[in-house]
């Protein structure tokens, strides 16, 4: 028999609750009283013992707490009101690390804590000492804790096409769902046809038709982002939203809203970027730790960059460092973020990261604009059937067994998105959300100077080869006298202020060229091409890739 029970009693007192200790095996024994509740004995020698039991006590009971990357957090409604940049409404869900002192209380609430008593030469009742709690957090391993990947708070599909719909821990994906039962009660099918697809995007195609977008692909790309939210918590990886529009009150920060209001129930949570890149990494990792499903970073003024927000469009987990704290933790990154801003500048490789939605309301004050209904209350009271809606797109594209897109190529670094997302919307007729990016290259400041410096380079040397010393020179050469002074080779100069932050120098150039070796742009390419055989100075050269 593996599993044996018996009766001990505490002297001869009667009174007493009896202790029921149930061997589990020769190492471990646990311990319950006669109402059913866990006893843990804190004696001298049994420490290793007692952090199992603790454990196991925490497993037991129903106490709201789960272990994500290596650290042990708890599930918690945030206060409404502005925190370290951030600014949640009422009831917004989020993740709370657990420290030494809060373990202290789950224990003590887990189990029944004893100690021996040397006067009374019984065992009696204590708070779990904090010595214990520090030591269980010490371990950084809890295999028999339920492992957090992170939380929704509306149904969501898995790339096989089940619908996770039951509240509670979902063993298979590690998610826990917190939806209302009025969420639950319009569940999509699990297997729709193409038909019903169809019908599903007239229902979001209705829901945004009031937005004054560009084209057809940025009403795709509405659509796209409703679906993303869904199912972010699922994929690796997914592209931001960039919502932009050329004035004021054109109604960037609603489409934001309709995706937080939809995957949440709630208006987003905002984000502040600020002008500090430091403290705006700081407060994007917040919110990532925090768990927050759509972060909105609404009106940004500035260039968008920057190595963290590419990191979270396509890498699965980032390393951060939690506020007052010495080590670093891997933090999953499945959060849809979305960006605003009036005529928003995307530069860098966070271009290819972006799904751009434009809007252009061809209004000097849009704002004053009149409408049939109150998009976001529309959108609260219609919540059960967008979810639905949303989530049988996919599922259809799924069903029908993921047909290739003729023409549609795929995108790198996004596979799962492409397949969950992106091509289910194409099967349906709707234009590549994906589409109205492909402008952001064009715009892109970066790419605009390498065009420019290429094409002067090689009006200025024909044979494309020339040292950064050479083409520096070359630039600040003039001709003439007196008022007719002019510049040599004015585009030549033009391209070198724009590379060189205006303090046009060769070391600045060398720099620049090192750090764009080998790109491509309109069929030219800057290659390295030996040294100079005085100088012994790099040289360079643009050659045709056409």
């Amino acid at each position: 028999m593996d599993y044996a029970a018996y009766l001990v009693m505490e002297k001869t007192d009667m009174a007493k609750p009896k202790l029921i200790v149930v061997k589990a095996d020769k190492e471990q024994r646990a311990a319950f009283n006669g109402d059913g509740q866990r006893v843990i004995r804190h004696d001298p020698g049994k420490l290793p013992e007692i952090l199992d039991e603790c454990e196991q006590a925490l497993v037991d009971t129903d106490c709201n707490l789960f272990v994500q990357s290596g650290r042990l957090v708890r599930i918690y409604p945030a206060k409404e009101g502005l925190s370290f940049g951030v600014n949640r409404p009422r009831g917004a869900i989020t993740l709370h690390p657990v420290d030494g002192a809060h373990l202290v209380e789950l224990l003590t609430k887990a189990a029944i804590h004893e100690r021996f008593d040397a006067r009374a030469e019984s065992y009696k009742p204590c708070d779990c000492p904090r010595r214990v709690a520090d030591a269980f957090l010490a371990r950084g391993n809890w295999p028999n804790l339920n492992q957090l990947s992170g939380f929704i708070e509306a149904a969501t599909i898995t790339p096989e096409g089940r619908v996770i719909e039951q509240p509670g821990y979902d063993e298979d994906t590690g998610l826990f769902a917190a939806f209302e039962q009025n969420v639950r009660s319009t569940s999509p099918k699990p297997k729709p046809s193409c038909a019903d697809a169809e019908k599903a995007k007239l229902v979001l195609m209705d829901l945004v038709d009031g937005f004054p977008v560009v084209d057809e692909c940025d009403t795709a790309a509405i659509l796209a982002g409703i679906i993303t939210a869904l199912v972010r918590r699922i994929l690796p990886a997914a592209p931001m939203m960039a919502i932009t529009a050329p004035t004021p009150g054109t109604g960037k920060t609603l489409i934001a809203e309709t995706f937080a209001i939809i995957t949440t129930g709630r208006r987003a949570s905002v984000l502040s970027l600020g002008n500090d890149e430091a403290e705006a990494e700081k407060r994007l990792g917040g919110v990532l730790m925090a768990g927050d499903a759509v972060p909105v970073m609404d009106n940004i003024e500035r260039s968008l960059k920057g190595d963290l927000l590419c990191q979270v469009c396509t890498q699965q987990f980032v390393r951060l460092r939690p506020l007052g704290a010495s080590g670093m933790v891997s933090i999953p990154t499945h959060a849809l973020l979305v960006a605003t801003g009036n005529n928003l500048s995307i530069v860098g490789d966070l271009k290819r990261r972006v799904v751009l939605i434009r809007m252009d309301a061809k209004q000097e004050r849009p704002e004053q604009r009149k409408f049939d209904r109150d998009h976001l209350e529309y959108v609260f009271e219609r919540r059960g059937e967008l979810i639905r809606a949303a989530l049988e797109i996919p599922l259809a594209y799924i069903a029908a067994g993921s047909p290739a897109i003729a023409g549609l190529h795929p995108l790198g670094g996004f596979e799962l998105w492409d397949k969950m997302v992106r091509r289910p919307l194409v099967w349906l007729g709707m234009a590549d959300p994906i589409k109205a990016a492909e402008g952001l290259r064009q715009q892109d400041p970066d790419l605009e100077a390498m065009r420019l410096l290429f094409e002067s380079w090689r009006a200025t040397f024909p044979s494309g080869e020339a040292t950064a010393a050479d083409v520096v020179s070359a630039s600040l050469s003039t001709m003439g006298f007196g008022e007719t002074l002019t510049r040599s080779y004015p585009d030549l100069y033009d391209a070198l202020q724009m590379v060189c932050a205006e303090k046009i120098n060769s070391r600045r150039l060398g720099y620049w060229l090192r750090s764009h070796r080998d790109r491509i742009v309109d069929g030219m390419r800057l290659e390295q091409c030996g040294v100079d055989g005085t100088s012994k100075i790099t040289k360079w050269k643009i050659v045709n890739c056409g």
